[in-house]
């Protein structure tokens, strides 16, 4: 299996998260859900298709074949750890939350997002929880006015 880059894996995931109860969806609900347009949306669906991850027919059904579903649940986990992160360590609203995870995890490798889902679950177990609480106590805080770092531009005329 070729390896899969970043949109590749983000329409598979979209696939997956707009699968309704009788496992398939529609390449329209695809394309809304990734706020695309649907010859963008079906470019790729034919290439998830082509590399055997969806069953796909121009209008037809899409639902995932059993590596797609494989490769979709382990996008989920990943996906949501960084979610996580931006929820409740950072204290985003939901919408914040899913915006900042579908803009950062598809940028980031996948040893990369594999250490982030590491830190956010240390963060929200044991010892890490005491960090997470401290910084929900510190944004209750008042904003503190600090002064800017002064630049150090130094005159030409003084070289």
């Amino acid at each position: 299996m070729e390896k899969l880059g970043a949109t590749e894996r983000k329409y598979l995931l979209a696939v997956y998260l707009t699968l309704n109860q009788m496992g398939w969806t529609r390449l329209k609900k695809v394309s809304t859900f990734l706020k695309v347009k649907m010859p963008s949306a079906k470019q790729f669906l034919e290439r998830l298709s082509d590399l055997g991850l969806v069953y796909y027919e121009t209008r037809g059904g899409i639902s995932l074949t059993p590596e797609g579903k494989r490769i979709a649940i382990s996008e989920n986990a990943n996906f949501n750890a960084v979610k996580m992160f931006f929820c409740e360590i950072l204290q985003l609203d939901q919408t914040q939350s899913d915006e900042a995870a579908w803009n950062i995890y598809f940028n980031l490798d996948l040893g990369t997002v594999s250490r982030f889902s590491d830190f956010a679950r240390f963060l929200v177990e044991d010892e890490g929880k005491e960090v997470v609480e401290k910084f929900k106590s510190f944004l209750k805080q008042p904003r503190k006015i600090l002064a800017p770092c002064p630049l150090n531009v130094q005159n030409k005329e003084e070289k």
